[in-house]
């Protein structure tokens, strides 16, 4: 408790007078969801923010049990267009185990389909041709010809032949890009998040660790490839049941957490009383629901750590992500301190 006092205490006096390392910072948020509506793009806070781009989670790629091929699923629904003066960046997500098992002809092909399919949303939707598209994957060593063959034949698609190819990078890829590679884009997206053990209900908060992500920055200047920086800015719940993860519930916080249904066993972690439904799920008496929060003072702490070890002159910083219910947790001055650090 005592920790978190000094850091609240830190914030408010001295705002972490964050290091000014880059001479230009393009503001950002992902959006991560599947329907684009008009209450979060017309609360005024992404003017007042000075937001320049929306990463957007196109679909997602994945294996279909059916069939066990790889297809696209969960289209986003431009339920409002973007407002004229913010790019949109396309971003697809790809699991690693749809690379699992592919041959060079399969992971081209594949390529071509999520080509189409980007080309597709932006024809239909009458969206500008971005000048980013991302893809977002956590590819590991056996996954790396497959992924880096998927890459480059994107690339290769005509009708991107100007637009710039990125990747998301995990700090892990970081650390080990001997072994994991460097994917063959323009540049990289870091993500300074989701760097814990998910799996392990014992850990503190996997989304980020200050003493996990230590083990890591230091390696980030030794990396060659361009970086833009990813910081988080969400909570989510996770159920256990005999210590093995069943399910992610996103967004979650501890406020909508009832008393009647859950007993709390630690400062984050709650055991459920009975057997019950919550969010859908069916929890049966014992299981553990933890919640990993980042707060604003969490969330600015990790944009000190990381832009302190980055050092490009141009740089995009994206939020993950927009979201009504995280908008209510940040203040427009929390959000200012994180983009500042970059500035």
């Amino acid at each position: 408790m005592f920790k978190w006092l000094s850091y609240l205490f830190i914030f408010s006096v001295l705002n972490w007078s964050c290091t000014k390392s880059h001479n230009s910072v393009t503001r950002g948020f992902y959006f991560w969801q599947s329907n684009l509506s008009s209450n979060t793009l017309n609360s005024g806070r992404l003017d007042s923010l000075n937001i320049e781009s929306l990463y957007i989670k196109f679909f997602d790629v994945t294996i279909d049990e059916a069939s066990q091929q790889p297809i696209p699923v969960a289209d986003i629904s431009f339920e409002q267009p973007v407002p004229a003066n913010i790019s949109i960046i396309p971003v697809v997500f790809i699991t690693n185990n749809t690379l699992e098992n592919l041959d060079t002809i399969q992971c081209k092909y594949l390529a071509q389909k999520i080509a189409k399919r980007i080309q597709y949303i932006i024809d239909t939707n009458n969206l500008a041709l971005p000048s980013e598209i991302q893809i977002d994957c956590d590819w590991t060593a056996s996954t790396r010809q497959n992924y880096f063959i998927l890459l480059q034949t994107i690339k290769q698609y005509p009708a991107f032949n100007k637009i710039q190819i990125s990747s998301t990078i995990r700090l892990h890829q970081i650390k080990y890009y001997k072994t994991t590679g460097v994917p063959p884009v323009d540049k990289g997206l870091l993500m300074f998040y989701n760097m814990g053990n998910i799996e392990d209900d014992k850990s503190v908060n996997s989304i980020y660790d200050e003493n996990i992500a230590a083990q890591y920055v230091d390696n980030i200047n030794a990396y060659p490839l361009a970086l833009d920086a990813a910081i988080a800015c969400y909570s989510w719940g996770l159920l256990y049941d005999n210590h093995q993860l069943l399910r992610i519930f996103y967004p979650l916080y501890q406020d909508e957490i009832s008393d009647s249904l859950f007993s709390k066993v630690e400062n984050n972690t709650y055991k459920a009383n009975g057997n019950f439904y919550f969010e859908g799920q069916f929890f049966v008496s014992g299981n553990i629901l933890k919640i990993e929060t980042m707060t604003p003072e969490l969330s600015l702490r990790a944009a000190e750590q990381l832009a302190g070890n980055l050092h490009n002159e141009k740089i995009n910083v994206i939020l993950f992500h927009l979201d009504e219910i995280i908008l209510k947790k940040y203040s427009n001055e929390d959000l200012e301190a994180i983009y500042n650090c970059f500035e």
